[in-house]
């Protein structure tokens, strides 16, 4: 019988270990009920803004699904210490503070803003696609690198960012 792709498999978090073989290595592996095991798995939130801290989605290193831990608060301390970090590195979204400069040329809009982890310069394209609501005011900017850039409040920001990003509202 063929595997239904849309079926998730819970795992129960007694039964999942997730490690790092030595430390300061980048590459996460997982143990399964002591029998299987994953020398490459990424982690990720399955509900990023509703639900940050339950749903941790795993997959292996060729990106198919291993499963969904419901309740990560339930592994033992390693595993939990590897999933933070991980999701901190993964979800790593600097807020932007000021609007140094903004131009549009060609369909790409060229940002220079000062965010709360310093000085950054970055290029969007399609700025409808890259672009995603959080909230009334609030958005989530994604650019040509993938790199996440957060607007706690587009109202606050006036002049040409504010008309570039109200295009989006």
């Amino acid at each position: 019988m063929e595997e239904n792709p849309f079926d998730i498999r819970v795992l129960d978090p007694r039964a999942v270990r997730l490690f790092r073989v030595h430390p300061g290595d980048a590459r996460v592996r997982l143990t399964l009920n002591d029998d299987r095991s994953w020398r490459e798995v990424r982690i990720a939130r399955a509900f990023p803004f509703s639900e940050p801290d339950r749903y941790i989605g795993l997959r292996d290193g060729a990106d198919k699904d291993i499963g969904l831990i419901e309740n990560p608060g339930l592994l033992d301390e390693e595993s939990c210490a590897v999933i933070e970090q991980e999701l901190a590195r993964r979800y790593f979204t600097p807020q932007i503070q000021r609007v140094v400069s903004v131009k549009e040329e060609m369909g790409t809009v060229t940002w220079e803003v000062e965010t709360d982890r310093g000085a950054r310069r970055f290029v969007v394209r399609n700025l409808r696609d890259s672009t995603f609501p959080l909230g009334p005011n609030r958005l989530m900017m994604t650019d040509t690198d993938g790199n996440r850039y957060e607007f706690p409040d587009v109202t606050a920001l006036g002049g040409k960012a504010y008309q570039v990003l109200v295009k989006v509202l």
